[in-house]
């Protein structure tokens, strides 16, 4: 498969160095025992103009395959001798997060000065990933993911998912990566539905939704049934009833089902934006799992006018959401709930680790899941326990803040 991009470049955005080196005044107003109070808040130039040493931060391999880039934004403290003691992220991918943490965490700064002694600084960081384009077309916005919904601006999309929900995006855009006929085309949101209470322990439907270069077709219809020619000829599937038109949110949506040889349900969407198509691909396990996989688009809407800013005035603003290790969220523990071992997976001889990227609120409650890595067969069990875990809250500067972190859910055989 030709990449569709070639070297890609992190680069760390930074405002121009105010030219102040070695001494800085203390702000107007700054009590001499300031530095007894905590670290202080230094605008992210003046910080900048600072460091003396500097690792480069590398493009993690795996987010390059996967054509994911954007800005993480982190929350450096340094200490008086100028190491840096702490970083956190406050936004940005997790899959681009942890190469700017591992390389900030090696910088070193002058020390900050108040009234001419050497204090403790709080900053911000911020690191770009940017992938270079090649003359193949140009890389497109993925999106992001924040308080329990997809946003594209590119698209003008904003698109709400319920807890019901695991997303399993990372996992398919490098599915995706891998696979020869992948070229112009980028997955922008994948997801299972794994109910609150699943008895067996079964997902009921997942979709996952593409945006397709639209080439030489003309329009959606055509571009389903081209498709639905493609499954037909390779006996994967076999096409029920005639292709159907509906709008939601304004878009025009053309719809085609199959019901597929292995005996699952099917359906495939599409509707018409810019460049592009974008492809809802539905798996059911029955008619009724594919319908409530459709019913997602029914939150469907354009992007809603962005909050007031809250910047505080004086420093950067508080982080609404931290990363922090898997270790350090296991220390924060106080409910655990043990996930049943599948009967199936347990006979089939299967087993190992389950991967997940969790999201857990202030009050300590897991709020997002992601599904990382681990066998499918073991996938729904990990995912319907962590839902039920609690958390002490994560206090960050006297305050409790949102975390986002791994979990790692083990299964293994008894001998």
């Amino acid at each position: 498969m030709k990449k569709p991009f070639c070297e890609l470049v992190a680069l760390l955005l930074y405002s121009t160095a105010l030219g102040c080196a070695q001494s800085q005044s203390a702000p107007s107003g700054l009590p001499p025992a300031a530095a007894a109070v905590g670290p202080v808040q230094v605008a992210p130039d003046v910080a900048s103009a600072l460091v003396v040493q500097k690792a480069p931060i590398k493009y993690p391999d795996a987010a390059r395959k996967a054509g994911i880039q954007g800005i993480v934004e982190l929350r450096v403290v340094i200490s008086s001798s100028g190491e840096v003691k702490e970083v956190a992220v406050v936004s940005g991918d997790s899959a681009l997060a942890q190469a700017a943490v591992d390389a900030v965490r090696q910088w070193k700064y002058k020390p900050y000065l108040v009234e001419g002694s050497p204090v403790e600084m709080e900053t911000q960081v911020s690191a770009n990933f940017q992938l270079k384009s090649t003359g193949q077309p140009g890389s497109l916005p993925l999106g992001i993911f924040r308080d329990n919904a997809y946003t594209n601006d590119y698209f003008d999309m904003y698109y709400p998912i319920s807890r019901d929900w695991a997303r399993e995006t990372n996992l398919m855009r490098s599915k995706l990566s891998s696979e020869k006929a992948a070229q112009g085309r980028y997955v922008l949101l994948a997801a299972v539905r794994i109910p609150a209470d699943t008895s067996p322990l079964n997902a009921d439907s997942s979709f996952t939704v593409l945006a397709v270069n639209r080439s030489g077709t003309q329009d959606c219809k055509q571009y389903l049934d081209l498709s639905a020619n493609s499954v037909q000829a390779q006996k994967e599937g076999k096409q029920k009833g005639q292709t159907s038109q509906f709008t939601v949110a304004g878009r025009d949506f053309y719809r085609v089902d199959f019901e597929s040889r292995l005996g699952d349900q099917r359906a495939f969407l599409c509707t018409a934006a810019k460049d592009y198509f974008l492809q809802w691909n539905i798996v059911g396990w029955s008619k009724q799992g594919v319908e409530t996989a459709v019913a997602t688009l029914n939150s469907l809407t354009a992007i809603p006018p962005a909050p007031p800013s809250s910047m505080p005035a004086n420093g950067p603003p508080r982080p609404e959401r931290v990363q922090v290790t898997s270790g350090m969220s296991t220390g924060l523990l106080i409910k655990r709930v043990t996930p049943d071992y599948p009967p199936e997976a347990k006979h089939a001889g299967i087993q190992g680790s389950v991967v997940l990227q969790a999201v857990i609120n202030k009050s300590g409650d897991v709020v997002d899941l992601e599904i990382i890595s681990g066998p499918m067969e073991l996938v729904v069990s990990a995912v319907s326990a962590v839902r039920k875990w609690k958390y002490r809250p994560y206090v960050l500067n006297g305050e409790p803040v949102a975390v986002q972190t791994n979990v790692i859910v083990k299964y293994t055989l008894g001998r």
